[in-house]
């Protein structure tokens, strides 16, 4: 009796610990979206996948206009290039939901920006190329162009807001 009773007290503290753990999982992780704490784990992500050199967190690339603007809740930026001299803009995204806002209010003003995303940052690649390369590090393509469709196949994951896209499906 007492085994009975003991076994049933483990069984709900287990229930209830698993329903807590669930809810307090970072937007992007149920979608298998890799994360990235600082720029050096970003470089190294960028790096596993295509040529990441000469890292510079001032000076050119893209998405400056944004990281300036607090309402990408873009918190550092960065530029790495490859032998070519395309770059990858690095950027470190403190709130993915006022991210994903500002770039639908972009796109509807014609502004917005695709990007790859992960659960706390954001990638500009400097090329087509360089954009498939990193799809293999699970990053997904992020944009809210008017129009954009996500054929059938291709992943479609939930965003914190709507109207916009998450897909591994990059139109050439």
């Amino acid at each position: 009796m007492r085994l009975k009773r003991t076994a049933a007290v483990l069984g709900t503290a287990l229930i209830a610990l698993v329903t807590l753990t669930g809810c307090s999982s970072a937007w992007g992780e149920d979608a298998g979206l890799p994360a990235a704490d600082d720029m050096a784990a970003m470089e190294k992500l960028v790096a596993a996948h295509t040529m990441c050199s000469d890292l510079r967190t001032n000076g050119g690339g893209a998405m400056r206009e944004q990281a300036a603007d607090p309402a990408w809740a873009i918190s550092a930026r960065g530029v790495c290039g490859d032998d070519d001299r395309d770059t990858v803009t690095l950027l470190s995204v403190s709130d993915m939901e006022k991210f994903q806002r500002a770039n639908k209010a972009a796109a509807a003003q014609g502004k917005g920006v695709r990007v790859l995303v992960g659960q706390n940052f954001a990638l500009f690649p400097g090329d087509e190329r360089t954009a498939k390369a990193l799809l293999d590090s699970e990053v997904l393509l992020f944009t809210c162009e008017k129009g954009f469709k996500v054929p059938d196949g291709y992943r479609n994951e939930k965003l914190l807001v709507d109207g916009c896209a998450l897909t591994d499906y990059l139109p050439g």
